[in-house]
């Protein structure tokens, strides 16, 4: 389960999450809406639960990866939820 943190003074989210290797991970949003992190936490869940049964992610979720923007995309890479572009 992934949770949505805001720092108040500058408006930036944060996802944290619990990988597939059981380490605590943290993706650095930015300023960006609540209910674009609210959909991020739910695609991120979904990434994580799929690497670790090894079964590949839902075909909306792939989309997600395939649309957002190349450094949001690092970010996951950096997790170790996608592979890079």
């Amino acid at each position: 389960m992934a949770s949505i943190s805001l720092d108040r003074r500058s408006g930036r989210r944060t996802i944290q999450f619990v990988g597939h290797d059981r380490k605590r991970r943290s993706i650095r949003l930015g300023k960006v809406s609540r209910r674009f992190a609210e959909a991020a936490k739910v695609r991120i869940e979904e990434l994580v639960t799929a690497k670790s049964t090894s079964h590949p992610p839902r075909e909306d979720t792939l989309r997600w990866v395939a649309e957002i923007d190349e450094q949001i995309h690092g970010r996951l890479v950096a997790t170790g939820l996608v592979q890079p572009r």
